[in-house]
């Protein structure tokens, strides 16, 4: 693959981390304002925390049409890569190593997710009845 092209797709998994941080922040910052029974802090939280949700998705989209664009067999090569595959050169590592850093950052999203909305529905959690 061509190293424009792995560049490309480097800047827009580093969006992402940036976006995977906000929202993290802003997540930690509603469970603790849902530990205090705050509920003007919590919606005003959870309108912030969409934005950056809403940005996540549009960047996604963004990397999946690249996917396409590159043709089938750069494609793969950029799914693999984002999907932990490790770095076949020296040109792919940046890449592989930004793609591991979001897979652990989302882990933490999704996990302090699971807390909130453990926290927000009382028992009437989506998590409750999910696996694992």
């Amino acid at each position: 693959m061509e190293s424009s092209k792995l560049l490309d797709a480097h800047v827009q998994v580093k969006r992402m981390y940036n976006l995977l941080t906000e929202v993290l922040d802003l997540s930690r910052q509603l469970l603790q304002a849902v530990d205090r029974n705050d509920e003007v802090t919590v919606r005003m939280l959870l309108a912030m925390r969409g934005e950056p949700v809403h940005k996540l998705q549009l960047a996604r989209q963004a990397l999946e049409q690249q996917k396409r664009d590159l043709g089938e067999a750069d494609g793969l090569r950029l799914a693999q890569l984002l999907n932990g595959e490790p770095p076949r050169s020296e040109e792919e590592k940046p890449l592989a190593q930004q793609a591991a850093a979001n897979s652990r950052l989302l882990a933490q999203v999704l996990e302090l997710d699971q807390r909130l909305n453990l926290k927000l529905t009382r028992g009437k959690s989506f998590y409750q009845d999910a696996p694992g």
